[in-house]
């Protein structure tokens, strides 16, 4: 914890303990990025029951919020549960009255089409879902996909990560085995912001925000 709040110091970020959590690993870093992104890091430990994990560090850009079109997801589908495709009509205008952001994500889940790095380790164990609207190329190419599945030898590997845009912003996620060193934080970073500069410009939401997304784009603030 020492070395990662050095590290923040050093670059200029603000850090701080996530004391509420009961985690004496729990931390929340705010940033920005090269291009001036602003960015949040937090870093935690999870329910304890995940299998070969037990810490999660994400990271959110706000300003780069806007209708799902993308997400990166382990194929063994461990932690995610997709909204499934075939969502009755009737439904689907229930869901966008109770939040727009999880329409946005019914109507991703039933639209969205497999984008693969062209890395095929990655490709075998990952799912690369977009929009095709908006995607006319792979978020991740080989050599970002590379580095996704090698960390360097100082680092705490993860055991897989996952990414997606919604109405609050793009979210970089790593589920870990133990807490992250200055190592790990660094790298995450740096795999986070190089894929934010491969995402297109964000499109609005359908479907308008409803108290509940307000609700949440509070929290997320805290």
């Amino acid at each position: 914890m020492h070395e990662i709040r050095a590290g923040a110091a050093v670059c200029g970020w603000r850090y701080r303990l996530r004391y509420w959590q009961g985690d004496p690993t729990a931390f929340r870093i705010d940033g920005r990025m090269r291009s001036g992104l602003a960015w949040m890091l937090t870093s935690g430990g999870t329910s304890g029951y995940d299998r070969d994990w037990s810490l999660q560090v994400g990271l959110r850009v706000p300003i780069l919020g806007g209708e799902v079109d993308l997400a990166v997801l382990p194929r063994d589908g461990d932690g995610f549960a997709p909204v499934r495709p075939g969502t009755p009509p009737e439904i689907e205008s229930r869901v966008a009255a109770f939040s727009g952001a999880l329409a946005s994500t019914t109507s991703f889940f039933r639209e969205a089409r497999e984008l693969p790095s062209g890395l095929a380790a990655f490709d075998a164990a990952y799912h690369v879902l977009v929009l095709t609207s908006h995607f006319t190329e792979p978020p991740l190419d080989p050599p970002l996909a590379t580095r996704v599945l090698h960390w360097p030898a100082d680092a705490i590997a993860p055991h897989s990560v996952a990414a997606w845009r919604d109405p609050f912003g793009f979210h970089f996620q790593a589920r870990l085995p133990a807490p992250p060193n200055w190592s790990t934080v660094t790298h995450f970073l740096a795999l986070a912001e190089d894929c934010c500069a491969r995402l297109p410009g964000p499109t609005a939401p359908s479907a308008p925000p409803t108290f509940v997304d307000r609700l949440v784009a509070r929290i997320l603030r805290s």
